[in-house]
């Protein structure tokens, strides 16, 4: 290698998406600093760095760089091959053509994201799986008939009517402690708890939907009241459903402890507790589970906050799947109706 001068600089014509840009860097400076020069002057994720030169790689990322253990003139001179790394004094310095690859920090930061996204519905996966074997409802669940009846207490005990215990999905899954925190406020809602006594409901195990698979199913009741699964995650797994919604969806699985089929005998008992729910609220002596929204005045407005709207709610569970069996339903529909036209096609093949 022809001798340089040791005080030059090393000269870099570095490329990316069609940039270009001209650097002058110390021959001895480590290649951390290299990596943080190229990451501000492309706006670059550092976690994302590799320099080429004439087809050869030099990661800059974090785990190389914690590695490494030559300076920026050892580490080009590995690339580069023969010339001289730094031009002596005399000649004017020609820069080393280089192309730098990584990704853009916004978009680095929107993949990691993605990426703790899926391990969290990962996370959840895994926890459903787990519990999947035990979430099918049988065949007497689906007629609508109660098999509920391990109950402490005698049939006119109040305390018999209730959430005997709780579940929520493990830390793993994202929001516990709001999640947590939600099952026990669903438990111990005293307008809740009253039309549980006042209609005789038991409910084994108050617990959670998974929150990736069938994101139209809200919510499913277990064997007329072994087990009530809600959803409350919100898709993105990055908050809580409101209360309101979540709770509007426990007195329709409420209304699967007495009743199976979603017919009119469903329909009436679920808009009765839906009422039921609501005049509660109105009395005197009810204080409000939703201090803020009480507080913005009066009685019309805690009606209003509190109105369950059992038009709008009777539209939408229409048009969702509230049990396993639904579910089930379709899907045998669609592979039947996949199953005959597999089988006019053959049939117009065979014709030919």
């Amino acid at each position: 290698m022809a001798a340089d001068s040791a005080g030059a600089p090393v000269h870099l014509a570095v490329t990316h998406g069609g940039r270009t840009v001209d650097l002058a860097l110390s021959p001895t400076s480590p290649l951390a600093d290299l990596a943080s020069t190229l990451a501000d002057s492309f706006d670059l994720s550092p976690d994302s760095l590799k320099l080429l030169v004439k087809g050869k790689k030099l990661p800059l990322d974090p785990p190389a760089l914690a590695t490494a253990d030559r300076n920026l003139r050892q580490a080009l001179e590995g690339l580069v091959g023969e010339g001289p790394v730094v031009a002596a004094s005399s000649t004017t310095p020609k820069p080393i053509k280089a192309l730098v690859v990584g990704t853009k920090r916004s978009a680095y930061d929107s993949l990691q994201a993605a990426e703790r996204l899926r391990e969290r519905k990962h996370a959840a996966f895994v926890h459903h799986q787990a519990h999947a074997a035990h979430a099918r409802p049988s065949s007497s669940a689906r007629a609508g008939v109660h098999s509920f009846a391990t109950l402490a207490g005698g049939e006119d005990d109040p305390e018999r009517y209730r959430f005997y215990e709780l579940e929520p999905f493990p830390q793993s899954v994202p929001q516990f402690e709001r999640r947590k925190a939600m099952l026990q406020r669903l438990a111990q809602d005293p307008a809740v708890r009253d039309v549980m006594r006042r209609h005789k409901f038991a409910v084994g195990v108050l617990t959670e939907l998974h929150p990736i698979l069938q994101p139209t199913l809200l919510g499913l009741n277990t064997n007329a009241g072994e087990k009530v699964s809600l959803r409350l995650l919100t898709n993105a797994l990055d908050g809580v459903r409101s209360y309101a919604d979540v709770r509007r969806v426990l007195l329709h699985e409420l209304a699967h402890n007495r009743f199976g089929p979603h017919d009119d005998s469903f329909k009436e008992l679920n808009s009765q507790l839906n009422k039921e729910v609501a005049a509660f609220e109105q009395r005197d002596d009810f204080e409000p589970w939703d201090p803020v929204a009480a507080a913005k005045g009066g009685d019309a407005n805690r009606e209003e906050a509190h109105s369950l709207n059992e038009v709008e709610a009777e539209r939408v569970w229409d048009q969702l799947k509230f049990g396993l069996e639904d579910y089930v339903d379709e899907r045998r529909e669609r592979a039947g109706r996949a199953a005959e036209e597999r089988a006019r096609r053959e049939k117009e093949q065979a014709g030919r």
